[in-house]
């Protein structure tokens, strides 16, 4: 009988620790994402899933049920805004103060645009109840907001993660598991903003970037986790960044930094967000001749921004999901995130997996009111 009452009791002390104030600063530190083509597509990560890798990053508790996997590498590319517009202006040798100017007009002087390389270093493991993995992310942002306000963020992520999950046996059916994960932390960014003048100036030199101002965060963090199943369903709640604090160390300069010249440290923290969803993989009696398998998932994402000073329209943090594969071969997805819409395939080669992910993210508070559409390519070699 006690242990009949230990769940409800964790899953009190979970919700408990969650409304704790977090690690007080002034300075929230973005949150690391690691999201997968797979989870892009299907608008966004499912905290009730738990049928790959990806549970370490997104639920530990997802460690207790997710089959046994290696992970060698992983090499995702994506593409956001209209990066083949910029590349042209660039490569075509016709970027001057003019032509940059008109192209900026074009978008109203509002343009969010960039990319980012996963990868290839992607290391992990999942089985047993307990998972790891090392990930990597190069970034390079473009965030115009005026003619005279562009800013340019350069930046390598670093990512190490350890979790562990433990099932308890709630009887006819009923299954309740609990995990958390352990991580450290360290990115780099250069931050540079501008005007037109020096924006043509940065593309035609961009190592004068090296001196423009340089941060170096490191840290720790824990993610806490619960899933219940029954059957064919599954929820989940969980808590990234229960408590991840960080020292950011700021320079003058990239060359300051490469040459070990004194910086300005301050405690930071990656903000907190609670997540809850559900899943449902239905039976598939007839289908299942040409279907292997079916899955709709459906969640509400970082609950404590509803308590934020300027909090988003609610409507964006609402997420559906499905999938469907076929012949154990091609998957078919589709979601809606940030009240936008979300596709994606995969192709399994059996050397590796091809994903192709196409989605939007609102960059704003309200729907439509800055959107943003993004293009995820990746191979995933993971057994």
């Amino acid at each position: 009988m006690r242990r009949r009452f230990a769940p409800a009791r964790l899953a009190c002390l979970f919700l408990a620790v969650s409304g704790i104030p977090a690690f007080a600063t002034d300075n929230p530190v973005a949150p690391f994402d690691f999201s997968t083509p797979r989870e892009r597509a299907m608008g966004g990560r499912h905290v009730a899933l738990a049928d790959d890798s990806s549970v370490l990053l997104t639920n530990p508790a997802g460690l207790a049920d997710v089959p046994k996997s290696f992970t060698v590498a992983d090499l995702g590319i994506r593409m956001i805004g209209p990066v083949f517009d910029i590349a042209d202006l660039v490569a075509g040798g016709n970027l001057t103060t003019s032509s940059l100017t008109d192209f900026l007009a074009k978008n109203d002087y509002k343009l969010y645009a960039g990319f980012d390389l996963s990868g290839p270093l992607a290391l992990g493991y999942t089985g047993g109840g307990m998972g790891f993995g090392l990930f990597n992310k190069t970034k390079l942002i473009v965030n115009v907001a005026s003619a005279t306000a562009i800013h340019v963020t350069t930046g390598e992520d670093l990512l190490l993660s350890g979790g562990y999950a433990r099932r308890f046996d709630l009887g006819k059916g009923h299954e309740l598991d609990a995990g958390f994960a352990a991580k450290g932390f360290v990115r780099g960014e250069i931050l540079s903003s501008m005007g037109i003048i020096e924006a043509v100036d940065l593309a035609s030199n961009p190592a004068d970037a090296l001196s423009d101002p340089f941060t170096l965060t490191t840290g720790v963090g824990l993610d806490a986790g619960l899933r219940w199943a029954w059957r064919q369903l599954a929820a989940g709640l969980v808590c990234r960044d229960l408590f991840s604090p960080a020292i950011a160390t700021k320079y003058a300069s990239a060359s300051d930094f490469f040459s070990s010249a004194p910086g300005v440290s301050s405690y930071v923290a990656l903000p907190r967000s609670l997540d809850v969803g559900v899943a449902w993989t239905p039976a598939l009696g007839r289908l299942g001749e040409v279907m292997d398998s079916l899955v709709f998932a459906l969640d509400y994402k970082d609950i404590l921004d509803l308590f934020a000073l300027a909090p988003r329209n609610p409507i964006l943090n609402a997420s559906f999901g499905a999938e469907a594969r076929v012949l154990n071969i091609v998957t078919l997805r589709a979601g809606v995130a940030d009240a936008l819409l979300a596709a994606g395939a995969g192709l399994d080669l059996h050397v590796f997996t091809l994903n192709l992910s196409v989605f939007g993210t609102e960059l704003g508070l309200e729907p439509g009111e800055r959107p943003c559409y993004n293009l995820l390519l990746d191979f995933d070699f993971k057994y």
